[in-house]
């Protein structure tokens, strides 16, 4: 029996800490030679959900994990958010991908300096040997099942998720949002994501220059 340890931060990769989605439309376009549909979107089960070909959805998911993960550009703000968070917290990576591309993943998080604790592959996230107290995802999905467990659940903005209209799921646009919202009130102090709540101010706190 998996045995829980301390709470911690779950973080996604795709679309939350790297830009994922242009990479998976520059792939359809390689293989369709096709231009990408404006108004779709692939990510958060939109290839899955559509009705393109599935051995052609089944190309783009394959390259994706075996060819793409290493040039990923890293949202700005991540890695210095994620060290703030560190310093106080257990970070996990929660990722969907599929588990032959944990060596290309591995690389890609230390080559760009992101610190974490450990690194989990699976569909269900909230399935692991981990007691989760905040979460941050673009999946709606994903979204719901962190709020089963009791999690205080941040979401970052995309396109695809913006039908969430939820009081309890904190929408932020950047990692510097959410670490005005870390240090405006830490995981560790905030009341249950089900009780009515002040928001944070804004502008609280502004990440400070990188030196020259």
């Amino acid at each position: 029996m998996n045995t829980k340890v301390q709470s911690c931060f779950a973080v996604d990769i795709d679309n939350v800490l790297g830009r994922a989605e242009p990479e998976v439309q520059r792939l359809f376009e390689d293989i369709t030679r096709t231009p990408w549909p404006i108004g779709r979107y692939g990510s958060a089960g939109g290839l899955d959900s559509s009705d393109y070909d599935r051995s052609m959805i089944e190309d783009i998911f394959t390259r994706f994990h075996q060819e793409s993960i290493p040039q990923l550009p890293v949202y700005p703000g991540a890695k210095y958010a994620l060290d703030v968070i560190h310093q106080t917290t257990r970070i996990i990576i929660v990722t969907a991908r599929r588990s032959y591309s944990r060596p290309q993943t591995l690389e890609w998080l230390t080559s760009h300096g992101l610190p974490f604790d450990e690194l989990y592959h699976t569909e269900e996230k909230t399935e692991i040997p981990e007691t989760i107290s905040v979460a941050i995802d673009d999946h709606p999905e994903h979204l719901m099942s962190y709020q089963a467990v009791g999690a205080r659940v941040f979401v970052m903005d995309q396109p695809w998720n913006r039908q969430i209209d939820d009081p309890n799921v904190i929408r932020v646009n950047g990692w510097d949002a959410l670490l005005q919202w870390w240090h405006f009130r830490h995981a560790n102090t905030w009341r249950s994501p089900h009780k009515q709540e002040t928001p944070a101010p804004q502008y609280l706190w502004k990440r400070p220059p990188v030196p020259a």
